[in-house]
């Protein structure tokens, strides 16, 4: 793929419109724009591995491909992803026989991050032993309570509020058999590629819209959904993929690992060595939340096992603004530290608008200026990185996330090499994705 390094600081025709450009320019740091595609998820929705889940926030494989490229990694290097989202860096690691960790908060988004990394053909046949079960307890099923069912599997339906909004009953009842079976010992040598199948369908499955980058209910939605469709769907999926890798990648199969684990607080305890090379994407400072995108799952999959649980990884997050979050932050303006307060450029204008809004941007930047200050615990002399954010607009005032999180680097000593602008998001929105791109 050829990239195209593109021309910078052109006056715009309508200068009002340039207001990203002309705060870089302002800001003094080195700047780029390289044409690669389109970064996003989607990308990722055709390749193999990558497409057994879907997190549309995430970025492509050939993102990362290109920084790997880029900064020269190498399989005597070390590295991490301190937001690990769906996975996609450590993927990609693993795939050239890179050693690498990620951290993610979220548990879902954790297992099915560690379940993508393991790419073995052994026992493969029982997937159709598995379909054959399951289609055969769906069918003696069939006409009997979700209850019946519940009781039989000594199981409970999702914890989730409102769950029957979520799933239709019957529904619901060939999700759970489908889930119950992967646990049978039988079939334990497949159990992550059976979990992914389930975990997947389980979205696919409800009654709603999958927006980006959100979901909705759909309540009266006439789609014909088949449980045990989408589940042979996706085990063929998983199974084409894992005879598609070629030998020299399957050799590299569970090189790596994701751990649950809060990159805002210290994570040198759980990266065991010093770090070389960073490639990630932290959320950014639009009110969005993992943890919302990944509910369902989270409570299908029992990985929580109270209401409570998923408020708690919400309030952890990075910006976390979802539920609780934003009740605690519509009141007061949170206090800035002293030291890092001239970097907030949005927020005098930003909190006569709207306290709640500023408070979004401001627990965002602080959340991520804790990160930054334990990254140097964990970076080795020759470190690199690159931070793959976006910039945002909360009541119509710019939130110029890369220079921001520019200046908060060098406040703690890195130095900041460019920013690259890939391409430009939203539409009139006037978004564009960014790369920080660092070293010690």
């Amino acid at each position: 793929m050829k990239y195209q390094q593109l021309s910078i600081f052109e006056e715009p025709s309508k200068p009002e419109l340039n207001c990203f450009h002309r705060n870089l320019k302002k800001s003094g740091f080195n700047y780029q724009e390289i044409d690669i595609g389109d970064i996003t998820f989607k990308g990722g929705q055709t390749e193999l591995v990558h497409r057994w889940y879907r997190l549309t926030p995430s970025y492509s494989p050939h993102l990362v491909r290109f920084f790997l490229k880029d900064l020269e990694v190498t399989q005597d290097n070390l590295v991490c992803d301190p937001f690990s989202g769906r996975g996609t860096t450590i993927i990609e690691c693993q795939k050239k026989g890179v050693k690498a960790y990620g951290i993610e908060l979220n548990p879902l988004l954790q297992t099915v991050g560690n379940y993508s990394l393991s790419w073995k053909i052994d026992h493969l046949e029982l997937f159709t032993n598995y379909l054959k079960e399951i289609a055969e307890i769906i069918q003696t099923y069939d006409n009997q309570s979700l209850d019946l069912v519940i009781e039989q599997f000594n199981t409970r339906i999702p914890i989730i509020h409102n769950v029957f909004r979520w799933w239709k009953v019957t529904i619901l009842k060939d999700l759970i058999i489908g889930r119950e079976i992967i646990c049978k010992k039988n079939y334990s040598s497949i159990y992550p590629y059976l979990w992914l199948a389930v975990n997947k369908a389980a979205l696919d499955c409800a009654n709603i819209h999958r927006n980006h980058p959100t979901i909705t209910f759909d309540d009266h939605h006439t789609r014909e959904i088949d449980v045990y469709a989408e589940i042979r769907k996706n085990l063929q999926i998983i199974a084409d993929d894992l005879y598609n890798l070629n030998t020299n990648i399957r050799n590299h199969s569970e090189l790596n690992s994701i751990i649950l684990g809060d990159s805002t607080q210290s994570f040198k305890e759980i990266i065991p060595g010093s770090v070389d090379f960073i490639i990630t994407s932290p959320p950014y400072p639009n009110r969005y939340s993992y943890v919302h995108q990944t509910r369902p799952q989270l409570y299908f999959m029992e990985l929580l096992d109270t209401v409570q649980q998923a408020t708690a990884i919400d309030l952890q997050s990075i910006g976390g603004t979802w539920g609780k979050a934003t009740s605690i932050l519509q009141n007061d303006l949170l206090e800035v530290p002293d030291e890092i307060k001239p970097y907030l450029s949005y927020y005098d204008e930003l909190k006569e608008k709207s306290i709640l809004m500023c408070n979004y941007a401001t627990k965002y930047f602080i959340d991520l200026w804790q990160h930054i200050k334990h990254l140097k615990e964990i970076v080795s002399e020759r470190f690199q990185g690159v931070y793959v954010v976006g910039n945002s607009r909360l009541s119509n005032v710019e939130i110029f996330t890369e220079v921001i999180l520019s200046q908060l680097f060098e406040h703690e000593g890195f130095k900041v090499e460019k920013i690259i602008s890939f391409r430009k998001r939203g539409g009139k929105k006037r978004l564009y994705e960014t790369a920080i791109c660092i070293k010690s």
